[in-house]
């Protein structure tokens, strides 16, 4: 996949592309929808292109901040695996904020990507004051020879599945969160060295460090699965700062993997959360902390059955 980011962004050039354009934080399963139709479009030799922004519109504008579920890393790692060609995230700006609708058509999609097929949700809003809408996009289609699909809202429990919903969800209800989704909460990122405990009391561990801005469920223990190589391993992650064996309070995540052993230091790898078993603690010995280990691992065994 092709990735592009910043100025690049801003200065590449193609042709017949079918676009999916939004924010995509998540990728749960409103967006999966949409990018499985788009997808179906290669067929037709065109080039599969998600545009979306390496800034997060929210925070340029109101000067405040937004934790994001994946980040641009992992929405990348995401977008790779489900065969997309370009990933292009925009720089937004304050001035960028401020084109019109059509000015963002005709000098974005259709000078610069060559856009011949359009991808959104149905709620879609662009341009200045998101004065944009399908109508309009569609409109804008008509006069620079590009189809618009505008896929509807999915609603699962009740509520439309969002990324403001899924967020909510991810804090207080982290099932219904992995269920809209569509795919477990996951974590990519490099392996790195932590204390080296968990090779002396008989559990060795994998050391994943999370970005500031990535939203996180509450700390704790996780039944987990970790992706190596394509394979993928059933495993129990502690997302925390662990307090038994370090006087940090920079949360991290530490996953013991069953059935694999070898050096994966400096690989990058997809740590998948899959459900909650119990909080962090502090606990008075080592000894305790392995029983506790062993019991977590049955509790991570049954509920996989």
């Amino acid at each position: 996949m092709i990735y592009l980011q910043n100025e690049e962004a801003r200065q590449f050039h193609t042709v017949n592309t079918v676009v999916a354009l939004g924010k995509f934080d998540g990728i749960h399963l409103g967006h999966q929808m949409l990018l499985a139709q788009m997808m179906e479009e290669k067929k037709k030799g065109r080039t599969t292109l998600v545009f979306t922004f390496g800034s997060n519109p929210f925070t340029v504008l109101s000067g405040g901040s937004q934790k994001v579920i994946y980040t641009a890393e992992e929405k990348a790692y995401y977008f790779s695996e489900l065969g997309v060609d370009i990933l292009l995230e925009y720089p937004f700006t304050k001035e960028f904020a401020s084109i019109s609708p059509e000015e963002f058509i005709r000098e974005c999609l259709s000078k610069q990507l060559g856009v011949r097929s359009i991808y959104v949700g149905e709620d879609f809003h662009f341009g200045k004051g998101r004065s944009g809408n399908v109508p309009v996009l569609k409109e804008l289609g008509e006069k620079y020879y590009f189809e618009v699909h505008a896929l509807p809202k999915k609603t699962m429990h009740g509520k439309v599945i969002s990324s403001t919903t899924i967020r909510d969800m991810i804090e207080n209800k982290f099932y219904v969160a992995n269920e809209m989704l569509g795919n477990p909460y996951f974590v990519y990122g490099e392996i790195v060295h932590g204390a080296h405990l968990g090779h002396t009391i008989g559990f060795p561990t994998i050391n994943q460090e999370l970005q500031a801005n990535k939203l996180t469920p509450k700390m704790g223990v996780y039944a987990s699965r970790v992706v190596i190589d394509g394979m993928a391993y059933k495993s129990i992650s502690n997302l925390g700062i662990k307090p038994t064996v370090t006087n940090s309070h920079h949360v991290g995540l530490e996953t013991h993997i069953l059935g694999y052993s070898g050096d994966l230091y400096g690989q990058n790898l997809k740590t998948e959360l899959l459900f909650y078993i119990r909080p962090e603690e502090k606990f008075k010995s080592v000894d305790k902390l392995k029983e506790q280990i062993r019991d977590d691992i049955d509790v991570m065994l049954q509920g996989l059955e």
